[in-house]
Parts: structure tokens; sequence; C-alpha cells
């Protein structure tokens, strides 16, 4: 029977749009894996695991000096950048002075193998906080899953990869290279006498037109520019020792040392001999000299503080001190030219090193290069504290002798060998040297143990940090083990199931009962309170383990 009814116009429009609609794109990434960077040695892990996916870094504390196919790299604290597959990254072997780098790493692959479009252009890593924070909390997300949409995971992926795709295409093309040519000459070469005209010859453009771009650059006229940094360095040199008026004029271009004396006075607002003895305002990179400061009685206005600094601060310090992750400040320069500070310190090198300089003195100190007590010297110097920080050292050595002499009495004078293990699940475990905190330096340095006899085949000391696979962690055992333990649930079960195993579970020191468990984040801390817990902590296993035996 044939349908008379009348045609209803606005289905029938809705049928007819819908045939001109564009066919949605398909999804081009999936996401593989996510994992926490808890040291260096954990890239050259993932890159022999994931070498044939994308793998996306982001680092949110310290610094990792890679080489790929188009050279070598360095990333820090608020970076990001993407290792296509294939195109795999080394650790580079030269040992610097590089700071402990913390960060995530995230793999992903094509979905469709067949047609496949990079949309991040060419590999060069990206300064972005923004970037960072949704890194973390995809992170967070992943590792508490339970308690999220399963979508959660992926929107926040996709989010990421709209950022990183925004801030390739936003970022311009650097048109000032010859400035930034000059500016690296001018840092250089500050002690030596340099002219406007001499730069713009070598920068190949006219004087004119080198004033005026350099102005519009810095902010400084030439002349600005180059005094506020001699006189940045000759502060720097009465922070850390005390050479006479004259060295310092020699060592920052100056004739003599009255011509120093009045360009320090008017940029500092004070005289060179006064100087020392002013109050000074401090704004600290990095966790470990946040701590350091607060252990001599000293609250930096700006503090890089860590997770596992924030329930041990009172509510004092966190009153009088503004606090940031390691990432925010080095992506955020101008939160520290906003205060105003009289000393920058943190770690070397530091990729905004001119940039700061130029705010105020920063002094940066090789980590691998100078011990903890070497450091914390340095810093009761510039701080003019130096006398309270030969007294906390004082102390710790006082605890190292009484230690040293229970031990004694315990084991004898023949230690044996001893290691601290940092599991973190599947992804292995982390054993560190001399020279690289987590209590080792405690145990090795202080304590007189030996290190596992794997370790010393490693080529690992007096300083580095080995990356474990758990199926290999039995080859890292000592006479006496202290294992911090993965706080997450899943990763907890998959260690301990490795640890059920017989080459773990016939080990000596398990039979024996000498493994003690630690706690991560105490025994994270470099500075002189963290290690005092740690050596203390240390000793209490022994002493309550050992009298029973």
């Amino acid at each position: 029977m044939k349908n008379n009814q009348p045609t209803d116009p606005v289905n029938a429009q809705h049928r007819l749009s819908l045939t001109y609609m564009e066919p949605v794109p398909d999804a081009p990434f999936k996401l593989r894996h996510l994992v926490q960077i808890h040291d260096r040695e954990t890239f050259a892990h993932i890159e022999e695991s994931w070498s044939k996916l994308h793998v996306l870094y982001i680092i949110t504390a310290g610094q990792a000096r890679l080489i790929g196919a188009d050279g070598k790299l360095t990333l820090t604290a608020g970076s990001a950048f993407i290792r296509r597959a294939g195109s795999l990254l080394q650790h580079d072997s030269y040992r610097g002075s590089l700071s402990p780098v913390q960060g995530i790493a995230i793999a992903f692959d094509f979905t469709d193998q067949q047609h496949r479009c990079w949309p991040f252009a060419s590999p060069t890593p990206i300064s972005s906080h923004l970037i960072v924070d949704k890194a973390a909390e995809l992170a967070k997300v992943c590792t508490t899953g339970h308690n999220s949409s399963s979508f959660r995971v992926h929107i926040l992926f996709y989010e990421l990869l709209d950022m990183l795709q925004d801030q390739v295409a936003t970022t311009p093309e650097p048109d000032h290279f010859w400035l930034d040519g000059a500016l690296r000459h001018i840092h250089k070469m500050y002690a030596q006498p340099l002219t406007r005209e001499q730069m713009a010859k070598a920068s190949n453009v006219s004087p004119e037109h080198f004033s005026r771009e350099f102005k519009r650059y810095t902010g400084l006229t030439f002349v600005e520019y180059v005094s506020r940094l001699r006189i940045r360095m000759a502060q720097e040199h009465l922070l850390l020792g005390s050479p006479t008026l004259q060295e310092v004029a020699r060592l920052t271009g100056y004739k003599d040392s009255f011509y120093l004396s009045r360009k320090f006075k008017q940029i500092v607002g004070a005289a060179p001999a006064h100087y020392r003895n002013t109050p000074k305002k401090i704004v600290s990179l990095t966790f470990n000299y946040t701590a350091s400061l607060l252990a001599l009685g000293c609250i930096p206005h700006i503090g890089a503080v860590a997770s596992w600094m924030e329930s041990g601060l009172d509510k004092h310090v966190q009153h009088q001190m503004k606090q940031y992750a390691e990432h925010e400040l080095l992506a955020h320069p101008q939160l520290i030219a906003e205060v105003n500070p009289d000393i920058i310190i943190g770690y070397a090198p530091h990729p905004a090193m001119d940039e700061l300089r130029m705010i105020a003195p920063t002094i940066l100190m090789p980590f691998e290069e100078l011990d903890w007590q070497q450091q914390f010297i340095q810093i009761g110097r510039m701080t003019g504290l130096e006398s309270k920080a030969q007294a906390i050292i004082h102390q710790y050595h006082q605890l190292e002798q009484d230690a040293n002499e229970t031990l004694d009495n315990l084991i004898g004078e023949n230690r044996g060998s001893a290691v601290c293990l940092f599991l973190y699940g599947e992804q292995g475990a982390y054993v560190f040297g001399h020279s690289w905190g987590r209590a080792s330096h405690i145990l090795y340095e202080s304590l007189g143990f030996s290190p596992p006899t794997r370790m010393l085949k490693d080529g690992r000391l007096p300083n580095g940090y080995i990356h474990v696979p758990l199926s290999d962690i039995h080859l890292y055992a000592a006479d006496y083990i202290f294992v911090a333990y993965p706080e997450e649930a899943a990763e907890q079960q998959a260690v301990i199931s490795r640890m059920n195993e017989e080459s773990w579970s016939t080990l000596a020191a398990i039979r024996n009962g000498y493994l003690y468990s630690i706690d991560a984040d105490m025994f994270y801390g470099f500075d002189p309170v963290s290690i005092m817990k740690q050596l203390k902590n240390i000793m209490h296993h022994f002493t309550s383990h050992l009298s029973m035996h």
C-alpha cells in the first residue's frame, strides 16, 4: 500500500545534512606505558625496553645529558623532549657536574601503521611548566587509576599531546643568533677589555644597530650590562672567599680597587667591605640546598621544595618561605626576578645561568664533584654562617664516632659488606655509590662497610649509581641489606613476588635476618639534617637486631 503521508521537511533536512558531514579522523596515537624516572640510569633501561615506541621525556627535577642522532642535548627541570621510535638516545658517559634527575617517561605508538603523521616537528627540548604539570597529573591518575574514570588517562594523554603540538607551532624561530653569540662572548670574556665597536664588528652589524638591539633585547645598554656582570662576579668572589679588593678588581676587569668599590656601591648599594655582613635575601633552586639552609636556621625567601620535605616544614618556615618545585623555578625566572634576591644558589650547570646572574650573584655548585660536607660549608660561607655549618658537621662526626664504637662492639673492625636497595616495583632497583646520597656514603665512608662485590665490578664507585633489573637484584646482595620498598600496592606485590623466589630467599643476609626496611623519603635528602636522621636510623636497625644475634 502506498504511503501518502506528507514528508516532514525538518527530518528531511537533517537526513540531507548528515550526508555532507566530514568524517571524524582516527586517533593518531595510543598510550602504551608510563613510568616515573628516579635517576639518570633509568634512561638506558627505557631506551632498551621501548626502542620501537615513541617516548616523551618530561623532567621535573635535575638534569640529564643525552646523545641522539642530532648530537648532544641537555634536558633540565621543566623541559620535555620527544624521541621518535628507532632514533635511540644514549646517556653521555662524560661524568660532568649534573644534578640528580627525576621525571616521567611516556611511551606511545601510532594507531595506524599505514598512515602515520608526525605533528611534533624536529626533536628539540621544549620548556613549559604547563606541559610538566599536565604530565604530572597524568602520572598521578595512572598510579591511582582505580579511583578515576577509565577515560581520564586517555583524555589527559591527548591533552598533553595537544599542548606539545601547540608549543611546537607557536615557538618562533630565533632571529638574534648574532646577539646570543655576543652575550655568550661577554659572559666568557667579561674580565677582558670589551667595547661596543669591537662586539658590533664581531657580530657583523653596525655599532648603532648593535646598541639598539642590545638594549631592546636585554633592557640594558652595553656598558650597563658589562658593568652589572662584572659586579655580580665580584659579589660571588666575596661570598665564596676573602680575597683583597685588588684581587677582585683584577679578576673582574677593573683597573684598580678604587674604581671597583665605586661601581660596586653604585650597583649593590653597599661598599664591598660591608657587603658580606649585610642580611641577604636568598633563592634556593634545589631542595637539597633549601634543606641545608634551613638546617643553618636561614630561611630562604624562595625555596625549591620536594614532596618528602613538605610534612617536615614547621608553620613559621611555611609562612616565611615561598615554596616551589624545582621545575617551576626553572620555567619561571621572573618569579626569582620579582623578589629582587641578594643570592641565588643551585646545582651546576644551569641552562639559565647567564640570565640568573643578571638578577643576582648566582652560586652554582657541582653536585658530583663536592661531597655533602663541602657543599654545606660553601652554603655556610656565602650566608655568613660558616662557623655554624662547621659546628653541625662536628655534630655529625661525633655521631659517626659513636656509631663506629658501637659497631666495633657488635660486629668488629671488619664490617663486611652492606647495600641500600631502592626498589621501584617492576622497574627494578637503584644502587648508589659513595657520592650520590641515599645513605651509601654513610655505609661506605662513615661506617666502613664494603659495597657489594658486583657493584665494584660495575665500576660505579667512588660515585655514580646503577639501575638493576628486578630479576638481578640478588646479584647485588651484601651481608647487610637495607631496602626501601615502593609505596604503590601493585609495585610492592611485584617486589614481594621476586623476593619469594629462591635466588633471593636463600641469600645469607635473608637467612640471618639482616634485611632491614627503610623509608625512601627519609633516605632521599642529601642535607645535614637528613643525613643525621639516616645515620641514626641505620644504627637503630643494627643495634635492635645485631644485639639479639
